[in-house]
């Protein structure tokens, strides 16, 4: 079981050969993603300049979006991931080494639900997570 990051997602989006290299070499994997992932991908779109100029485009990529996510088991942040990624955070605030707060949630439900893989280009976001190990393709 591996977490598959916003990274991955987009690169999978742009159809990126190392993402098809990755998915290549790991056919038995079963992939998850998140429900922050999600909205972070939503919010790149809605924060693009596309929408006002584009519709047809925005609609098309919205479309392709919402196909990518339907490859993916999705987590949803409930009590339990919130409690862990709180956890998460504070350890890491206590100790001067922060993460982005979309970070914290994202590993919270991966840890929260058993996975401890995470896929992702940023590396140095999810490496200072105890319990967590940070897979680059």
């Amino acid at each position: 079981m591996i977490l598959a990051d916003s990274t991955f997602l987009i690169d999978s989006l742009r159809k990126n050969l190392e993402v098809r290299e990755f998915l290549k070499k790991n056919t038995s994997e079963i992939f998850f993603t998140t429900e922050i992932n999600i909205f972070e991908l939503y919010l790149g779109l809605y924060s693009s300049k596309i929408l006002e100029k584009n519709q047809e485009l925005f609609r098309k990529r919205i479309k392709g979006l919402e196909e990518l996510i339907l490859k993916f088991q999705v987590l949803t942040f409930g009590r339990g991931e919130a409690i862990q990624a709180a956890k998460i955070l504070g350890n890491l605030n206590r100790s001067g080494n922060p993460i982005e707060f979309r970070d914290g949630l994202i590993a919270g439900i991966a840890l929260f639900n058993g996975i401890n893989k995470i896929l992702t280009k940023n590396f140095d976001h999810f490496n200072r997570i105890q319990g967590i190990e940070v897979k680059t393709y």
